[in-house]
This record gives structure tokens, sequence and C-alpha cells, in this order.
């Protein structure tokens, strides 16, 4: 029983002194394996701008489209709960946009992103939904932070601009 109790002031005491001192981000390729096992609760904190992917495509006549959001959901139905591959998928799809803006962001003002692999997949699956409605030709996409509302989006900020790019 003691050292059960010796063990709980313990814990209270490394939580009292995380509170005390500021931590520390650590970062490595081998820790950014393990953080699914490790819930990140700053989420809670606030909503911030939230990032988006947005392609335009080239037609047969040379025009470029208006930029369209690409944005994957789909209807839910009850049948999910037990085998949902493709919502894994389109799931996995915005969790990429999401890694290719932590990416940017931890890249700094002025670098290429073009060796990223989170780019190199963003530019894949960009192709993919061009390709999807515009069939050959060129595309390019852009990474946006968006600041949501209930009215819609109040602030947007492209942090990223591809060159045009060959479907």
């Amino acid at each position: 029983m003691e050292t059960a109790v010796w063990l709980l002031l313990a814990y209270f005491g490394v939580l009292s002194l995380s509170l005390v001192f500021r931590k520390r981000t650590f970062r490595g390729p081998w820790l950014f394996l393990f953080r699914a096992f490790f819930p990140n609760w700053q989420f809670f904190h606030k909503v911030g701008s939230v990032p988006h992917l947005y392609i335009r495509y080239q037609d047969a006549l040379g025009a470029w489209s208006e930029w369209q959001w690409v944005y994957p959901r789909r209807t839910r139905h009850w049948a999910d709960l037990f085998h949902n591959p493709q919502g894994n998928l389109l799931l996995a799809q915005q969790n990429l946009v999401d890694h290719l803006s932590s990416d940017i962001k931890d890249l700094g003002e002025g670098a290429d992103a073009r060796p990223l692999v989170s780019y190199q997949l963003v530019c894949r699956w960009a192709a993919s939904a061009a390709r999807s409605q515009a069939g050959l030709g060129l595309y390019q996409f852009e990474l946006r932070l968006e600041q949501p509302t209930p009215q819609g989006f109040a602030e947007s900020h492209t942090v990223l601009r591809s060159p045009e790019l060959a479907l």
C-alpha cells in the first residue's frame, strides 16, 4: 500500500513540474511513427485555421477552371460502423493535407516543399482529383489555411501554390 502512495505522489510531482516548466516538443522520424499512440489534446484549446486543398485544371481549349475545394466527404451508412475502407481512405487523404501543412510550417519561410513526401503524395491526390474532372491537360493545387465560422470561412490564407503540372 505504501508503494502505491509513493508512486502516486511521484506521478503528481512530475505533473506539477511539467506545468511549471515549459514542455519541449520532440521531433524526429521515429517519434513521428509513435504519435498515434499518444493523443494530442491541444485541438480542444481553440479553433484555429484549417488547411484545405484546392485544385484547378485546364480544359481542352486551354482555359483554367475556377479553384475547387477538394474535401473528401461521403454519406454515412450504418454498415460503415463495421467495414468502412472508403471512409478510411478519405480520412487519410484529409489527414495528408494536415501533414503537408504541418511540414511546411516546420520548413520555415521560403523553403522548397517539393522534396517532402507529403507534398508528393498531395500532388498525386490532386492529380487524381483533377483527372476525374478534366481528363488530360494541366492542373495546379493550392493549400490554404482557412478560419471556419458558422457562416463559412472568415479568412483564407494561401500557404502553397504548386506550379502547373501535367496530368
